[in-house]
């Protein structure tokens, strides 16, 4: 009896000490059912597989079978190197049986961490034999061989033979965290859910990229390091968003399941640096909690190592560890917060981000570490406090470009209180100033004035006594008088010769400064040029050229605008010079015609025709070193200074084409001799003589002969 008895107490523990499988109410096909009572929540058991090897018959058996134990809620299974099984039961109402669903009834396999779900159900096809359905999902499954390729895994029930129970196995493995909830729905409904969910993805997803452009141009634009911190941190969190919820894999890998999985597992590891980098950045670690700024350092650059390593499929090895990390992250931040609060009153708004943002990912990542069940708080707590505490850095970081500006505003108007007082003390300082230079323009106005009148009388009581002289010279050298010796003719002569050479140079001078008056005030007429230098040339050689000046006419027609007196000034300076200087009897060539030049104010590749008067001569030419100064005020070349001259020739032609608008230039002849080139604008051209001649006012000081 005692040996009885001891065997019956061993039972009852043993019993007691046995999992439970109590037998759960089945999945109904029944339309008539909400989505609710088609959940998966308390209608499951689960087994753990530390192996990861076993089959489907083999946790079938008896062996197997006693383990699995009775789910309250959803499975949650964590982060797991086996695998785990899921069973439950569906059964089909008599209306169902009677009347198939058009469509058919749909298993929702909500698991969206899983790498490998396998799912199998009898085949009503093989009747007794016991013959069972295989499919296959997950992450790591390429989407373009499921039934519908969504992000919510989902295959098709077959229509049930009778209103029996039948169970369902569902295998979950992987290197991420696993869990699972789901139910059965028609295909209708379930295209619902895949609705809402693809709009509620994409509404977070878009938001956030919203809210990291508007941060970023804010950044730039400020500029305001915070924000392109934060920007960074919000398209790290659009990643994982889009990453966790399966996009990727649904759009544009769905053949590809390696690369979307492995692209979910780096989004991870990225936006835990980036958070890392931002935290520093929003709460200037660097100035305020240098200690703990080097620990944020290091561990943003573990993280962006454990980038590289996710891509090369290591993940599983960082889940834990990074989950830890997150929590031990929130867990710091918040007293920092608390003690950059007491600093700043103004970083509240970063203090109640950080504190929703621990509350919210601490339930989350404790779910993922098995720490808390399953449920759809804990599922999508992570995306509300996201979302929420993304929100309330935005408002921290306004806050603070708003504190900004109102110091930024206080410190402007003091500022322009003394920038006020220091104008109106400048504007006293500048109009005595003005009153000073006024007196002194006044005073220079009348000496000039003084000059002019000086030059005036010098030049006609030099040129009175010169006239006198030059009567009495020529009634000497008369013959008709009867009164000249050989010798007083000779001096005679002398004193011609001295007083055409002194008139000379005092009409010379008296051009020059009657050039300055008359630049002021042109008298601009049109002129045909062809005609004005055959007369001009025909007045020279029957004078002192004797005939040897020729013209070359390259057009019909040379019109151009311009004042007729300084025009006569510039071409007789012109051939004057080359009579001067050349070979007594050589020829002088006139070559004129139209040729295309380029402005300086024009745009690149466009011209503009000119006027183009050559005076070649067969005289020394210039030396190489003169080439720069021939037209400078009194420049005569070493070798010339035999010759009679001031150097002012050339000097009041670059100054007459100058006010025209043109241009004067000097060379050498391909065989010998002098070129000088006189340019004027054509008549009617797109470029007129007042901005062409404004460009070159500056210019009006240079001059020279040879």
């Amino acid at each position: 009896m005692t040996n009885f008895g001891l065997r019956l107490a061993l039972f009852l523990l043993a019993c007691l000490a046995m999992p439970s499988h109590a037998q759960v109410a089945p999945l109904r096909l029944d339309a008539r059912l909400s989505i609710f009572e088609r959940n998966l929540d308390g209608r499951s058991q689960a087994y753990r597989d530390p192996t990861g090897l076993l089959t489907r018959e083999q946790v079938a058996s008896p062996p197997y079978e006693q383990q699995f134990k009775t789910l309250e809620g959803a499975f949650n299974g964590g982060y797991d190197r086996g695998a785990w099984w899921v069973r439950f039961q569906v059964q089909a109402s008599p209306e169902q049986v009677a009347h198939p669903l058009e469509g058919g009834w749909w298993l929702r396999l909500n698991a969206p961490y899983a790498d490998y779900i396998d799912v199998w159900w009898p085949d009503a096809e093989a009747g007794a034999s016991g013959g069972f359905v295989h499919r296959a999902l997950g992450g790591m499954r390429a989407g373009a061989s499921r039934e519908l390729p969504w992000s919510i895994p989902a295959v098709r029930l077959p229509d049930p033979p009778d209103a029996q129970p039948r169970w369902v196995w569902v295998r979950l493995a992987g290197d991420r965290t696993l869990s699972l909830a789901g139910g059965v729905s028609p295909l209708r409904e379930l295209a619902e859910v895949q609705q809402r969910l693809d709009f509620a993805d994409a509404a977070v997803v878009g938001m956030v990229l919203l809210m990291a452009m508007v941060s970023l141009m804010m950044g730039i634009a400020l500029p305001d390091r915070r924000f392109i911190a934060y920007a960074g941190y919000l398209l790290t969190l659009a990643m994982v968003f889009a990453s966790s919820e399966g996009l990727p894999a649904s759009l544009w890998l769905q053949n590809n399941p390696l690369a979307a999985v492995r692209l979910h597992n780096f989004s991870v590891c990225l936006h835990t640096a980036a958070a890392f980098g931002f935290a520093r950045v929003l709460l200037d670690m660097e100035r305020q909690f240098p200690r703990m700024n080097r620990v944020f350092q290091v561990m943003t650059l573990v993280c962006l190592a454990a980038c590289a390593f996710a891509l090369a499929g290591g993940y599983r090895h960082l889940a834990r560890p990074l989950n830890l990390l997150w929590l031990l992250f929130a867990t710091c931040i918040v007293p920092m917060c608390v003690v950059a609060l007491r600093r700043n009153i103004h970083v509240w708004p970063g203090l109640v981000g950080y504190v929703v943002y621990l509350m919210m990912g601490a339930v989350h990542f404790a779910k993922n570490l098995q720490w808390l069940p399953y449920t759809q708080v804990t599922q999508y707590s992570y995306a509300l406090g996201s979302i929420l505490h993304i929100m309330a850095f935005f408002f921290a970081l306004g806050w603070r470009v708003r504190h900004r500006e109102r110091r930024a505003l206080s410190l402007s108007l003091r500022h322009r209180a003394r920038l006020a007082q220091r104008v109106n003390e400048r504007t006293l300082d500048l109009r005595q100033e003005i009153t000073e230079h006024q007196r002194t323009h006044d005073q220079l106005a009348l000496a000039l004035r003084e000059q002019r009148g000086l030059l005036a009388m010098v030049s006609h009581e030099f040129r009175t006594p010169l006239g006198t002289i030059g009567g009495a010279a020529q009634i000497l050298a008369d013959d008709r008088l009867g009164l000249v010796r050989e010798e007083v003719k000779k001096e005679a002569e002398k004193i011609s010769r001295t007083v055409l050479r002194m008139r000379d140079l005092v009409d010379t001078l008296l051009a020059d400064e009657w050039l300055d008056a008359s630049s002021e005030n042109l008298c601009l007429v049109p002129i045909e040029l062809a005609g004005f230098l055959r007369e001009k040339i025909d007045e020279h050689n029957e004078g002192v050229a004797g005939g040897r000046i020729s013209l070359r006419l390259d057009a019909r027609e040379l019109p151009v605008l311009a004042d007729e007196t300084l025009l006569h000034i510039a071409m007789d300076n012109l051939l004057t010079n080359a009579i001067k200087y050349a070979p007594p009897h050589s020829p002088v060539l006139v070559r004129a015609g139209i040729r295309r030049s380029r402005a300086e104010d024009l745009p690149p590749g466009e011209t503009v025709p000119d006027v183009c008067i050559q005076v070649c001569d067969e005289g020394p030419g210039f030396m190489p070193h003169d080439l720069s100064h021939v037209f400078e005020r009194f420049y005569r070349a070493a070798g010339t200074r035999r010759i009679p001259g001031i150097g002012l020739g050339l000097h009041m032609v670059h100054r007459i084409a100058t006010v025209h608008g043109g241009s004067v230039s000097a060379s050498n002849g391909a065989r010998e001799g002098a070129v000088l080139t006189l340019t004027l604008p054509l008549l009617g051209s797109a470029e007129g003589l007042e901005t062409r001649g404004a460009n070159h006012a500056a210019a009006l000081g240079w001059g020279g002969d040879r």
